[in-house]
């Protein structure tokens, strides 16, 4: 993992509305503190000529995505159950307090605590993302698909619920999209 973060551009951190991503956010900025510091030092030791094959910065947080959180909508402003809704709204400020602010300086911090689509992808899919897999196509194409056999009823019935995902997942991905472009 430290590899492969540490020598990207950018990432996310995708969380659940829990307790254990809490602790997945803090466990990560420590790791990432420290493997700036060990960038920081190889980089400074290589040759120029063995420089070129690094990125000349370090990893850069991009934000966080709250997923397979359970819709109430109640709450705002993310409508989430209150369980969900009670963890979900620590998640920004664990991010600002754990992450490296060199780390996440390329997002303003207004951003930053917006998850990354806002509540585009947060919701529970249900089963639709078993469907997704199960005929390996997007959500939204599950019901354009010709051999449904025992699934036809389950999917048609819920034709538009599957279709909407299209217009969610691309608002996702306008986000991030907009969030890499700070990268330069």
């Amino acid at each position: 993992n430290k590899v492969v973060i540490s020598t990207t551009d950018g990432f996310i951190i995708p969380c659940a509305p829990d307790m254990f991503s809490l602790y997945g956010i803090r466990n990560l900025g420590s790791a990432l503190a420290v493997w700036q510091k060990q960038f920081g030092t190889i980089f400074h030791l290589l040759s120029e000529e063995k420089r070129k094959n690094f990125p000349e910065d370090f990893v850069k947080l991009l934000g966080f995505t709250i997923y397979n959180a359970k819709k109430y909508a109640g709450n705002q402003p993310w409508e989430l159950a209150k369980a969900h809704y009670h963890y979900a709204l620590q998640i920004p400020a664990e991010i600002m307090g754990c992450v490296p602010e060199d780390v996440r300086n390329v997002i303003p911090a207004e951003v930053l605590a917006q998850p990354i689509g806002g509540t585009a992808i947060m919701h529970t899919h249900n089963t639709l993302t078993g469907m997704s897999q199960k005929y390996h196509v997007p959500m939204w194409k599950v019901p354009a698909e010709e051999n449904l056999g025992d699934d036809v009823n389950t999917v048609m019935g819920s034709r538009r619920v599957f279709e909407a995902t299209l217009d969610k997942y691309t608002e996702f991905s306008k986000d991030l999209l907009s969030r890499i472009e700070r990268l330069g």
